[in-house]
């Protein structure tokens, strides 16, 4: 909205800056007749005869000096007395005249920036209008296309929706088909139905007490069943107890086993020790037998009091 209002105001202030281009125009043409008429009155100046003013000898000996002026084409004037200083009427109009076209050369480039300047804001107002405008045409556009595929898909689903339709009324139509053609099916078989009534109805007497004892019959196959899913849970609960304590038992009997082994071993080793024993103490005497015995089991053979870890 914002782009949209500085748009607008840019396109309002282009009348502004017409009028503005208008006076400056206006102005220049006013200048460019001043110019004109200026050089026209040097040109006319310069076509007059030469004149030549000299004062006389009296005016000399009174003011002690001379003035002569000279005005001609090109011609330039001089005065005596004083600095002898010289003024020239033709070369200061043609200063101004210079200065006027130069002034107005620039006026006239002046005016074609401004034109340019203008021409510049204008378009850049236009595209920035016509770029508001495009993107207000796709923003138009894409509502479009949401609205189109929306409708797009609302007819899809009210054409599924007419088929599924259709389908059930075919269904219907055939059902209603099969109905009447049973119906007409009952009719022709009303006698006949009502002839064997009677014998319908003895027989499901007796179906329905069939029934009766087929559900009794049901009711205890039932209980059996469960019974026997009973059972089975509780042997399987017995199971994994037993196999629990055979896992235990298993690990009590290594556990036993290989204490046993470490028990025939150590008198195994024993025994090796005491017969070692026995036949050192019989060659070498008693002492030396008790200290070698000894030694064997940690002590050295100088005593009990050199026991070694």
């Amino acid at each position: 909205m914002q782009d949209r209002s500085l748009k607008s105001k840019s396109v309002a202030d282009l009348p502004s800056s017409s009028s503005q281009l208008r006076i400056k125009f206006s102005s220049i043409i006013m200048f460019r007749f001043v110019v004109i008429a200026a050089c026209a009155f040097a040109v006319a100046n310069c076509g007059v005869a030469k004149r030549r003013v000299i004062v006389s000898d009296n005016d000399v000996s009174a003011g002690g000096h001379y003035e002569t002026l000279s005005i001609g084409d090109g011609g330039h004037g001089g005065f005596g007395g004083g600095g002898g200083k010289g003024f020239s009427a033709g070369s200061g109009l043609k200063t101004i005249a210079q200065g006027s076209a130069e002034q107005a050369n620039n006026a006239v480039v002046n005016q074609h920036a401004a034109a340019r300047q203008a021409a510049f804001a204008a378009k850049s107002n236009l595209a920035q209008a016509a770029l508001g405008a495009a993107a207000t045409a796709q923003a138009a556009l894409i509502g479009k296309q949401i609205l189109v595929q929306k409708l797009e898909r609302d007819v899809n689903e009210a054409h599924q929706q007419v088929q599924a339709e259709v389908q059930q009324l075919e269904q219907a139509q055939r059902a209603a088909a099969a109905a009447q053609a049973a119906a007409q099916l009952a009719q022709q078989q009303i006698n006949a139905i009502s002839a064997a009534l009677n014998a319908a109805q003895g027989t499901a007497t007796h179906a329905q007490q069939a029934a009766e004892e087929s559900h009794a019959e049901l009711g205890s196959q039932q209980a059996m069943v469960g019974a026997a899913k009973q059972r089975l849970s509780s042997l399987t609960q017995q199971l994994a107890a037993a196999e629990a304590d055979l896992h235990a038992t298993q690990a009590a009997a290594q556990q036993a086993q290989s204490a046993a082994h470490i028990a025939q071993s150590n008198a195994a080793n024993a025994a090796e020790s005491a017969s070692s024993a026995g036949l050192e103490a019989a060659h070498g005497g008693l002492g030396g037998g008790i200290g070698g015995g000894l030694g064997d089991h940690g002590f050295s053979s100088e005593g009990l009091g050199a026991y070694h870890h």
